[in-house]
This record gives structure tokens, sequence and C-alpha cells, in this order.
């Protein structure tokens, strides 16, 4: 009975070792062989001992089945990177498939191009962005109340005079702009140098910019008021200049009605008594040329250097004074000898001599004896820029009545004198010579 007990249990135990061995043999590991097939000796019952596990070759190892009966065995270890996990432990988990290496599809052209011009715009609106913000920056640097006059000032120190009105506006009526012309400007014997521009310490929105400038090697300054404008755009600064760097002139004409600078003619007034004419100029070294004088006035230019700084525009006041001046040349000198010889003869004539313009001492009927001894040779004006010229001639007169009864000379002094229209120009007849008036006497 023992020894049928002890076959059953053999038998299940080998049933056991079957089965855990097909369980095994599922997981990749190799059950230990039963006791007879190793050929260990039989034992009792009563001494049975568990056989140890077969020594088998590295890794795997066997362990007694009886030992961990129940216990899920653990999968064989494999080689890396993957690991098989118990099969009851991710029941009903769907098992990954490993593959030993990842693959990659590759990317097609149309995809590159797209990815490479995005990353080309990407890149240049961060470069258009640096390069805006920089110039932001460079450009109110540059844009300073000390900037914006010396613009103004290079303008004029080219000729530039349109583009310098129209950066700042002098205030004037079209009437009195006819010298802020670039033709003016470009007739100009010499223009400002520019040495130095400097702004105060101020940080206010009126800022005074002092320039330093030579204009013929002379150096003067002069003072800008400069204002802050509105910026361009909501954020680039702008300054204005409030004054014009303009200068009064004061031209007096004597002899003279028109004069030029340039290609631009104006009109004064030519009477010697007038106090002048003012016109306004940019800085520079103008010649003024007397034009339209006539046959009989010659009048020579007069350079002038007109700079600013020596007194206020807004006064109206000039800082510079052109005194035109003609005089009468020798064809007028001739005429006027004609005029008195003219005059001369009638007064040895009847009844010519009794004309008021004849010397008084041949102004008789009662003349036994009136010749001309001596005419005018020649005449002189009266004095510097005179109207007048004189002659000198020489009567023989006798009267046949009176007390003095012998013939004598009559030295008589004849005076010339020419005659001006209401603007100072000498008066002319309709044969375009000039009209004198004539007489004998002092």
């Amino acid at each position: 009975m023992t020894s049928a007990s002890g076959r059953m249990t053999d038998a299940g135990q080998r049933g056991t070792t079957m089965k855990q061995s097909s369980e095994d043999n599922s997981h990749g590991l190799t059950p230990p062989p039963a006791p007879e097939e190793a050929g260990a000796p039989a034992v009792s019952e009563a001494h049975a001992v568990p056989a140890p596990p077969a020594a088998q070759q590295a890794p795997a190892q066997v362990v007694p089945a009886d030992q961990f009966a129940g216990v899920p065995t653990p999968p064989a270890p494999q080689q890396m990177p993957a690991q098989v996990a118990p099969a009851d432990q991710f029941a009903g988990v769907p098992t990954p498939q490993v593959q030993g290496s990842l693959s990659f599809t590759p990317m097609s052209t149309t995809s590159k191009r797209r990815v490479k011009r995005t990353a080309i715009v990407l890149v240049a609106i961060v470069v258009l962005g640096l390069v805006g913000a920089v110039s932001l920056m460079f450009a109110n640097w540059t844009r300073t109340p000390e900037a914006q006059v010396r613009q103004y000032l290079d303008l004029l120190a080219d000729g530039k005079a349109s583009a310098a009105t129209a950066m700042v506006d002098p205030g004037l009526p079209n009437d009195q702009r006819g010298f802020l012309s670039d033709d003016v400007m470009a007739s100009a014997s010499a223009r400002l140098v520019v040495e130095d521009v400097v702004a105060d310490s101020t940080s206010g929105n009126i800022r005074i910019v002092t320039a330093t400038m030579q204009l013929d090697g002379d150096r003067f300054t002069h003072s800008f008021r400069v204002s802050s404008a509105k910026p361009t755009m909501g954020f680039l600064k702008n300054w204005k200049i409030e004054d014009a760097l303009v200068t009064r002139v004061l031209v007096t004409g004597e002899k003279v009605n028109r004069f030029s600078v340039g290609d631009v003619t104006s009109s004064l007034d030519g009477n010697k008594y007038s106090s002048g004419t003012s016109f306004v100029f940019y800085p520079g070294v103008y010649t003024f040329t007397p034009v339209d004088t006539g046959e009989y006035v010659s009048a020579d230019p007069v350079k002038q250097p007109v700079k600013a700084g020596a007194s206020d525009f807004l006064t109206n006041s000039s800082s510079a004074t052109v005194e035109l001046t003609g005089r009468y040349n020798d064809k007028l000198a001739q005429e006027a000898l004609n005029a008195a010889v003219d005059l001369t003869n009638s007064c040895v004539t009847i009844p010519g001599n009794i004309n008021k313009a004849c010397p008084y001492a041949v102004q008789s009927k009662h003349l036994s004896v009136l010749e001309l001894k001596s005419a005018p040779t020649s005449v002189k004006q009266d004095g510097p820029g005179s109207d007048t010229y004189t002659g000198e001639a020489v009567f023989s007169i006798q009267s046949d009545s009176g007390f003095d009864k012998s013939p004598h000379d009559e030295e008589a002094t004849v005076r010339v004198t020419v005659k001006l229209d209401s603007d100072g120009k000498i008066q002319l007849d309709s044969a375009g010579k000039p009209v004198f008036d004539v007489k004998f006497g002092f």
C-alpha cells in the first residue's frame, strides 16, 4: 500500500514536473531531469529529500520544481535592448514588437524646400528687425539740433539757396526774396565756411545752437533758435530752425537807379538825398553792379561781404551798406561844353545879347562894340558829383552912352547844369541828347 502510494506520488510529481517543464519550455527554460533519469539511487519514501538542481551551463540555472510551485517563472534574459516580461503579468496587454534598430522615412524634396524657405524667411525677419532697430537708433542719434543747423549751413556753403529757403523759410514777402536765389549765390566770389556747430547743454524743447563760420577769411559767430517739431512716424525726432540766416543790405545810389547781383536786377532811388533801399541776402561776398546808367553816366561795381550776426534782422537794421556812385563821363562833359559855346555865341548877336542868360554887361541895346574875344574851350565839374559844369568866356564891349565909352574886355563864367527827372536820371531830348540849364553867372 505504501509502495502503491509512493508510486502515485512519483507519478504525480512526474506529471507536475512535465507540466512545469512544458511551461518552462514555453518560457524558454529547461526543467531539471527526474531523479530516475539522472541515475540517482532510489530512496525510501520516508527519507525522500528533494534532489538539488543539476548544474547547468551559465547563464541558466535549474531550481527545484516544488520550491516555486505556483509561482510564474521569470522570463529568461534576452539580449538588449528588448526584455520579455512574465506572460501572466501583462495578460491581455498587446505585446509591442521591438525591433533591433530605428528607421526613418527620408524627407521629400518639396518638404525640404518648404523648411528651407521658412528658415530663410525667419532669418530675414530677424535681420530686418535688428537692422530696423539699429537704423532707428542711428537716425535719432543723428537728428539733433546741431545736426539740423549744420545741414542748413552746408546748403548755404554749397550755394543751394532754394534748398536752404525750403528748409528754413525767412518769412518775407515774395518781392523781397529776389536775391535769395541759386543764381545770386552762384555769383558770389566767396561763401560760408562752417567751422563749428555747438548746441547748448539744456534739454528743453527750445535749444540755442551757436555756429562759428568764416567768410572771406573773416571769422564770425551766429546763434540759432531751434525748436522741437512733430516726430516723423511718431518716433523719428525732428528739429526746426526758427531764424533764417539772412541779412539786410542797404543799397544807396547816386546817379544809379538800377543794379544787379548775378542774374537778378532791382531798382533803387538814385537821388543823392535818398537814404537808400534795403535788400535781403544770404551770407556771401557779392558784386553789386550798376546797370542801365545810360550813355553819359559811368559807375563802377562794388564788391561787398555780406554776413549775418552783426545786426538783428528782426529790427530791419542792416549789417552792410553798399554805395553805388555814378559819375558823369567825358561824353557828358563834351555835351556841356557844346551847350556853353552855343550860349556864348548867341550872346554876341543882336537881339540874342539881351537874353537874361547872357552876362549882364552885354545885355544892352546901347553897345557900339560887342565881340567874342574867347569862347569856352573846356568845362569842368563844379565839385565832385556836381550836376553843374563851368566854363570861361571873354567878351569885348564898348558902350555908346553913359560915362564909360572906352572899349574893354568882360570876362564871364558860363554855368551848364544837367537837368534830371524825378528819378534822378538825366533828361534827354527827342534826339537822345542831354538837356541842360545854361546861363552866365555865379
